[in-house]
């Protein structure tokens, strides 16, 4: 964020309770720009995500259930005028762009894998890019609203995301992403067990002074911002606290908790809305352009 080098640190040896990996990583809070980081950032995640149930085909119940969950979180595309152009940058399995399929918008998807990203498109035929060099070249300019649905927590480079989105973005887009809140009451109460830590997977935790940094130096104005109910942050803890690690049976006996909790208080996760200047944003910090700049995996937990 800063590229300050001293941190304070906040959680060390934190171990996968999600998917029982066995990485483990420390966290440390940066004493310039106060965002919370793994230290170090690694230089390949690629390990972290092996059998990352997230991107696997959803059963029809599955997808139900998710669309309750996410529900509060996932962008309202029906505010733009029809044909406008929808790019979800870490896409997953495609779970958010089929909610859109057929209602007259042009859909994008974009996602590191290859494979992943074939797979969704074979699914739904809408184009799912893996390679983001080829995605600028073809779509610069020309898209009108980017997503990025708890995908920016999980990048080692944000100014290079900010840059490519930029890229993309027709002048006046919009550039919507959520991330969880590590100063929130749920991440103070649960510590390193609260499930949207998400250790390894979970890079960097940018607070809402680090997204207006982000966006004033990237061509962005930081239009909007607000709390959003994701009930993850409790359902998915309460089994790690109950059983030693993440497990599906009691997450769904905890959800309607999660549900009511987080509605009540929504401060585990928050939503930014961007709006794209005429300000360039076309050069990586070390001189390259963005779209060949050094880029990271974009996954998503949508």
């Amino acid at each position: 964020m800063c590229h300050g080098i001293e941190g304070e640190a906040v959680f060390l040896g934190c171990v996968d309770y999600y998917l029982g990996t066995p990485h483990r990583v420390d966290y440390y809070r940066c004493r310039s720009c106060r965002v919370l980081q793994q230290s170090p950032v690694p230089l390949e995640v690629s390990a972290f995500y092996e059998r990352y149930p997230v991107h696997a085909r959803k059963s029809r119940m599955y997808s139900t259930l998710r669309r309750l969950v996410m529900s509060p979180i996932y962008y309202d595309l029906a505010r733009h005028p029809k044909g406008s152009v929808l790019l979800d940058y870490g896409c997953g399995d495609g779970g958010y762009l089929e909610l859109y399929q057929g209602k007259g918008f042009t859909l994008l998807g974009y996602e590191s894998s290859s494979a992943q990203a074939a797979q969704v498109a074979h699914r739904l035929g809408l184009p799912v890019y893996a390679d983001m060099q080829a995605l600028v070249r073809e779509q610069r300019g020309a898209v009108d609203v980017v997503t990025m649905h708890f995908v920016l927590e999980h990048l080692t480079d944000l100014d290079a995301a900010f840059r490519n989105v930029h890229l993309l973005l027709r002048p006046g887009g919009q550039f919507y992403f959520v991330v969880p809140q590590a100063s929130s009451l749920e991440a103070r109460l649960f510590g390193r067990k609260w499930h949207n830590l998400d250790p390894p997977r979970h890079i960097s935790f940018p607070d809402s002074g680090a997204a207006g940094r982000l966006a004033d130096r990237n061509g962005f104005t930081l239009s909007a911002e607000h709390p959003v109910a994701f009930p993850n942050g409790i359902a998915g803890t309460l089994p790690v606290l109950l059983s030693g690690r993440f497990r599906f049976p009691l997450y769904a006996f905890f959800l309607p908790l999660g549900i009511a909790l987080s509605r009540l208080v929504p401060t585990g996760s928050r939503a930014y809305h961007l709006t794209r200047t005429q300000l360039a944003a076309t050069r990586s910090i070390d001189g390259r352009d963005s779209a060949e700049a050094g880029l990271t995996r974009p996954d998503s937990r949508s």
